[in-house]
């Protein structure tokens, strides 16, 4: 199999377009604009995807309360991509039934108007490539029934429920690196902790960009036709380097934590709705329960910001708030993660009523031609962002390929015609295998899930967690997946660390591979370590 990620690092001596930021953003845009056939480079200044990418609720959604603001076209255009998205990555993006309770006729008239809407923008949701993606429409459920079906329910006051479909996207972080895979097959080159420190400026264009690789210690020279700021939370840290149009407007920021705990119960994602009328969901995933998420305005520095035992005691009394007990305790939570969403509405200070729309900024008008800023949006639509950012670059740089469409092409290791089809020919091509782990794999790696297995069981046999997790995986981050930190390796390229807080055991048994593949000393491994336990500090706390 191809590995595009083997090579990190630039070679052209000039790229149609510079992409700053390794999201799900500009890893859409790296994919979109080398698929029609630009040259692309792209920078990221610590790991791909680490940033608000790996923060979400783990969905692939229409955003059904966006509904309650009218953004009608918002929620369309989320719909489609939901769709898209299936089509193109369908081990990543699976059906998940939401069940949403009603305890009043009001309530329960308000949602049944969501719910006929929703089907309605969804008209196209049983047109999907896989047949076992295809989602059904919404249903009515008596009190009785949600009951029977879903245990977190709270029954006093409950007159029934409505389940309708969205999609989970259990490995955001692994789909985002599929759409920089899919990039780097279509000629972009990359660079993950490769930090831009400078435009370069000339006649009121920015011509290219410099740079520091933060793995080798050498600074980096970039030229450019485009130079696009997609750095999610940190557009405006670019937007105030030395040569730049020096932003002065502070940027509204939107904090977002989940928890999560062992597994409720639920089968269904529920969505609960506080006493204040914010919405909480309790999700289910990889036989846990992901809770969240919060929203509240941040104005501090975005490298400043971290989860807090304050965030986490709010939301753990909001889930508590919904059931009018203690049925949530800090001993519960086994993880919890975070980030900062950047808005692009500058009119109200509520986040929560914020929309998650997208801003493409030309600061030509500024003095800066030739560089793009993207703002805003929301994992779902990133596909349909990078598009409307092609066809406004356009002008500039030469797409030999415009026919071609990201929405029409599977991504990398994601060509897969039918999803239970592919497990069992996976079973028979390795009848040591497990059930269980090859869903794991499968799930988080495609098609890519076989070399998994042939380096699991003809080199390295060894399994590291119930999931199914293999050592093999670890090889593999490392040599085809630009892996270089503990951190990388246990909550971006594996799952390893984002249940729970690994074994001292593995993480010691990680640490001597990296040792031995990146030729790390005993001070940089322990500073990985002190960075990685950095995640699990105020879980540590509780005990």
């Amino acid at each position: 199999m191809q590995h595009p990620m083997s090579h990190r690092g630039f070679s052209a001596p000039h790229y149609d377009a510079i992409i700053i930021g390794g999201g799900i953003t500009g890893a859409s845009i790296a994919y979109e604009l080398s698929l029609k056939g630009a040259s692309v480079a792209l920078l990221e200044k610590s790991d791909f995807g680490s940033g608000t990418s790996a923060a979400t609720s783990k969905l692939i959604h229409g955003g059904l309360r966006y509904l309650k603001n009218f953004e009608v076209g918002l929620v369309r255009e989320s719909l489609r991509e939901r769709r898209y998205l299936s089509d193109i990555a369908p081990n990543f993006v699976r059906p998940i039934p939401f069940m949403l309770p009603f305890y009043s006729l009001k309530e329960q008239l308000m949602l049944k108007a969501g719910m006929e809407v929703y089907d309605y923008l969804s008209y196209d949701k049983k047109n999907t490539k896989l047949e076992e993606n295809a989602l059904p429409n919404y249903q009515t459920l008596s009190k009785r029934k949600t009951i029977i079906r879903e245990k977190v329910i709270h029954e006093d006051g409950l007159l029934g429920s409505y389940v309708y479909y969205d999609c989970q996207n259990a490995y955001a972080e692994r789909l985002t690196l599929s759409f920089i895979k899919s990039a780097m097959l279509n000629g972009a080159e990359v660079s993950n902790y490769c930090k831009v420190t400078d435009f370069k400026v000339i006649n009121n264009t920015v011509k290219g960009v410099e740079a520091v690789d933060l793995i080798h210690h050498q600074k980096v020279q970039l030229n450019g036709t485009v130079i696009i700021n997609c750095a999610g939370a940190w557009t405006n840290n670019v937007l105030q380097l030395d040569n730049s149009p020096k932003r002065k407007r502070i940027p509204l920021r939107s904090e977002g934590i989940h928890i999560v705990t062992p597994s409720l119960g639920n089968k269904y994602a529920v969505a609960l709705v506080t006493p204040k009328g914010r919405h909480i969901m309790l999700l289910p995933w990889r036989g846990q329960t992901i809770i969240g998420t919060t929203d509240k305005p941040y104005k501090g520095k975005v490298d400043d910001w971290k989860v807090t035992q304050d965030s986490i005691d709010e939301l753990i009394e909001e889930v508590n708030s919904c059931y009018g007990s203690q049925i949530l305790k800090k001993e519960d939570i086994t993880y919890y993660y975070g980030g900062l969403r950047p808005l692009v509405d500058q009119n109200t200070e509520n986040t929560y009523e914020q929309s998650r729309k997208h801003e493409i900024v030309d600061h030509a008008s500024e003095g800066f031609k030739h560089l793009f800023t993207v703002e805003g949006g929301k994992y779902t639509t990133s596909r349909h962002l990078a598009e409307l950012l092609g066809e406004k670059v356009s002008s500039l740089i030469v797409l030999h390929k415009k026919h071609e469409q990201t929405a029409k092409q599977p991504l990398f290791g994601c060509g897969i015609l039918h999803i239970e089809n592919y497990k069992k020919y996976l079973m028979e091509e390795f009848p040591k295998a497990i059930h269980h782990q090859i869903d794991t794999l499968v799930n988080m790696y495609g098609e890519e899930a076989k070399e998994i297995l042939e380096i699991h069981f003809n080199k390295i046999t060894e399994n590291l967690s119930e999931e199914g997790e293999v050592l093999a995986q670890i090889y593999y981050a490392i040599e085809y997946e630009m892996a270089f930190t503990l951190e990388d390796i246990f909550l971006r390229r594996t799952g390893l660390g984002t249940l729970n807080q690994p074994s001292d055991e593995l993480i010691e048994k990680v640490s001597l591979i990296l040792k031995k593949k990146l030729n790390y000393n005993d001070e940089q491994l322990n500073q990985q370590k002190d960075n990685f336990l950095n995640h699990y500090q105020l879980i540590q706390n509780q005990e």
